[in-house]
């Protein structure tokens, strides 16, 4: 009896060269988008190397494919991940240096209006304003305010005060201080038992009054009083109590000055 030859089967296996193309193409894309969100560029490299070496063989000419797709990266066509915590660190100093700058400028533009509006007023001589890297300073004659020895502002505070108003709203979320002087006169037999007193009562009086006006905001305004502690004058003459006796207000700035003008 003959032997019958046992008949073999051979099996196409030309898929597997295109499924095999097509893992590596999915496995470039993964490798691609991991570069993208990975930080370390060291274990990137590392990375990089390593999948390379793996898939060289999957070359035709013996290169590295993932190498060739990774290559972009170096190429500038992808932006370094590394770099991404410097970037928004640097959007973040640029949007304060502009938010800086568009304050320094509404400071002096109100500065300016303020001292146009007092100059063609009849108190020039009673009202000084001044712009540093703190803020504007507007310095207000006591006498103009106050009567003697009192905090209750007088009726011609309305004319003084009111020339504020409009400036100083457009810088209402500024912090605003308010600070009280007066002369080393004592205070004897009056409301106030002293100086101290008397000079945090009279900034008081002026931070109502822009309050209610709705000039400033309460909770972004503080008081100091410093009595006859720092003058501007001598209190030896009538002339200079006069300007010892004072309200000063400092509208401070909410970002640094960049400005050279100081």
């Amino acid at each position: 009896m003959k032997r019958k030859k046992k008949h073999e089967d051979h099996v196409d296996e030309g898929w597997l060269l295109p499924y095999s193309d097509m893992l590596t193409l999915l496995l470039a894309l993964f490798i691609v988008m991991f570069a993208m969100a990975k930080i370390d560029d060291t274990k990137f490299q590392q990375i990089r190397n390593e999948f390379g070496s793996i898939l060289s063989s999957h070359s035709e000419s013996g290169g590295s494919i993932i190498g060739t797709v990774i290559d972009i990266k170096d190429n500038g066509n992808l932006e370094k991940t590394g770099d991404s915590a410097t970037t928004a660190d640097g959007a973040k100093n640029q949007e304060a240096v502009v938010k800086a700058q568009l304050e320094s400028q509404q400071m002096k533009e109100t500065s300016a209006r303020i001292s146009k509006e007092l100059a063609d007023s009849k108190l020039k001589d009673t009202a000084q304003v001044k712009l540093d890297s703190e803020g504007i300073h507007i310095t207000l004659d006591g006498n103009i305010l106050f009567a003697s020895g009192s905090a209750s502002l007088t009726e011609n505070m309305n004319e003084t005060l009111s020339i504020l108003d409009k400036s100083l709203k457009s810088l209402r979320g500024n912090p605003v201080v308010i600070a009280g002087h007066t002369d080393d006169v004592p205070q004897i037999g009056g409301l106030y038992s002293d100086n101290w007193e008397l000079s945090a009562a009279r900034a008081i009086s002026v931070m109502n009054y822009f309050v209610s006006k709705q000039t400033i905001q309460a909770n972004n305004t503080s008081i100091q009083a410093y009595a006859d502690t720092k003058p501007k004058a001598s209190n030896a003459t009538p002339d200079g109590r006069a300007k010892n006796r004072r309200v000063e207000l400092l509208i401070q700035r909410t970002e640094e000055d960049t400005s050279k003008e100081k």
